[in-house]
């Protein structure tokens, strides 16, 4: 017997307001909003959905995230430098130790959304940098 296919995994983080996290993806990131419900929430980017479960623990979102890999990611680093108040320095594109290259971006709530596409690397070019620490 076959298992069922599976067609996605979507993630969802947890939000203390539905609301201030709609704003924020779509101004911030171009996210567009596709469902809202008493809660949970609902949002794309282009065809990837991303949920959001309405909480008042703040807390949760502390130690919540979400790999985005993508394509061109200095293009889109690139485009998020262009958004005020979205990037910190210390979550700057940076190749890391496992062979991709990344930035960070925290939302309104804590939860850690981290963009990355693998490093074209060759294994006689050396080893890759060494992993810095994250803050």
């Amino acid at each position: 017997m076959l298992p069922p296919s599976i067609i996605a995994i979507v993630p969802q983080l947890p939000s203390t307001c539905l609301e201030a996290t709609s704003r924020f993806y779509r101004q911030k990131l171009g996210f567009r909003e596709v469902g809202r419900y008493p809660d949970l929430l609902i949002l794309k980017l282009q065809e990837q959905e991303l949920q959001f479960w309405r909480t008042t623990d703040a807390t949760l979102a502390e130690t919540s995230a979400c790999y985005v890999r993508v394509r061109d990611i200095t293009a889109l680093y690139k485009a998020y430098t262009a958004v005020p108040d979205l990037l910190r320095p210390e979550h700057a594109l940076t190749v890391r130790a496992w062979g991709m290259n990344e930035f960070y971006v925290l939302d309104p709530d804590g939860n850690l959304l981290k963009f990355g596409e693998p490093v074209a690397w060759e294994p006689d070019a050396g080893p890759l940098p060494e992993m810095p620490a994250f803050t």
